[in-house]
């Protein structure tokens, strides 16, 4: 695997960390695809599915490409591993599990994916939102994902539940998202 270094500073010291490929591309995508989700949203004056559907779609695209072993029958901790390794580690990201169930993950997701520091934040954290959504959908198509508070002091923090199986009331939550940011920010 090619590995690249770029200079960081801080305030002590420089530290040069190395980039692989495949954290590359995973990132070249991830930029092509919000680029997408971005234009849409400009071409379909504000809809907010559109972003979230585009999202989805990089997720399951991740999801089918770059996790390898794929059992027959998930389990929570299976797939929060695979994620983790195959796709977040890779995405200059820090995903913290809180809470690890059968049925049910709780998690704390820190530097956001995709343009958050931008003028596109609030598409970015829609794009992220079904980003998440489809690759966990990827492992279980019958499972929800609910988005929690998000803390701002340093970088975003998010918090996300992953559920196996959705209930009648966790099949709202996108509907409930998208109403968040189409009515309290602008997109």
């Amino acid at each position: 695997m090619e590995e690249s270094a770029q200079k960081k500073e801080s305030q002590d010291h420089v530290v040069w960390p190395t980039t692989s490929s495949m954290s590359k591309e995973i990132l070249r995508r991830r930029d092509t695809a919000f680029h997408v989700a971005l234009g849409k949203l400009l071409e379909t004056h504000g809809n907010a599915e559109s972003v979230i559907q585009i999202g989805e779609a990089f997720g399951r695209g991740l999801f089918a490409e770059f996790i390898d072993e794929k059992p027959d029958e998930w389990t929570m901790k299976e797939w929060l591993d695979a994620a983790t390794e195959n796709i977040f580690d890779h995405m200059d990201t820090s995903f913290t599990i809180a809470e690890v169930r059968a049925d049910e993950a709780r998690s704390l997701l820190t530097q956001r994916l995709s343009h958050e520091n931008s003028d596109e934040s609030h598409v970015a954290s829609l794009f992220s939102y079904g980003f998440i959504h489809g690759l966990f959908l990827g492992a279980f198509p019958k499972g929800a994902l609910l988005m929690g508070n998000t803390i701002s002091l340093g970088p975003p923090v998010t918090e996300f539940t992953f559920k196996t199986n959705a209930t009648y009331k966790d099949k709202f939550e996108r509907q409930r998202i998208k109403n968040l940011f189409t009515t309290t920010k602008k997109l």
